[in-house]
Parts: structure tokens; sequence; C-alpha cells
């Protein structure tokens, strides 16, 4: 049995389409279209798989963000295309809590 966590930090069907359509079918980064779905904050981290936390990063890309020396200005590269995309960005949760009431 999947804990609550797991549940809350998979990329459903829907939502990967969202983000897909949302970033044009590439990386948000260099434009590729050989692209993956990145967590802005790492389902590690417990980062939800809401298209607030997001985007689309060719293999490369992705893994210059997860260990690269570039994490840094991937991270921000990647928060501001967010932001752009949703007027309370900073405001949305983006990590699980089993605290946090359900909507």
């Amino acid at each position: 049995m999947r804990s609550k966590a797991s549940k809350a930090t998979d990329i459903t069907p829907e939502v990967r389409a969202e983000v897909l359509k949302r970033d044009n079918y590439s990386c948000i980064l260099c434009g590729s279209y050989q692209v993956q779905i990145a967590h802005y904050i790492s389902r590690g981290r417990l980062g939800l798989g809401i298209p607030e936390n997001l985007v689309c990063l060719c293999h490369l890309c992705h893994f210059n963000y997860d260990n690269g020396k570039l994490h840094t200005e991937i991270k921000n590269a990647i928060e501001d295309y967010l932001r752009q995309h949703y007027d309370d960005w900073d405001n949305i949760p983006k990590v699980y809590s089993k605290w946090r009431s359900k909507e």
C-alpha cells in the first residue's frame, strides 16, 4: 500500500498533459522537444505533483538541475517561469503536508 505522501508527489496523466501543453511540449530552458516532467521541489523533498510545481525539462537540463553545478541558476529560471504562469505562485502550497486540510 502506497503512502499518502507518495500519491501526492505522483504526476497524474491529467497533470502531465496540462504541463506538457502549458510548456509547449518543450524544455523551458533549451527548447528541446525530448522532454521529461520535472518537479521544482523534488519528490524526495515531498514536492507535490501539481502543475505549479512541475515543468518540462530535457534530460540534460533535468540532470543539471538535480545534480549539476548549475542547480541555483536553473532553479531561479524555473521559479521565474512558474511565476509568469501563476499569479499567486508564491502562496500555492507545493510540498505535501499531512497536516494541511484538504480543500
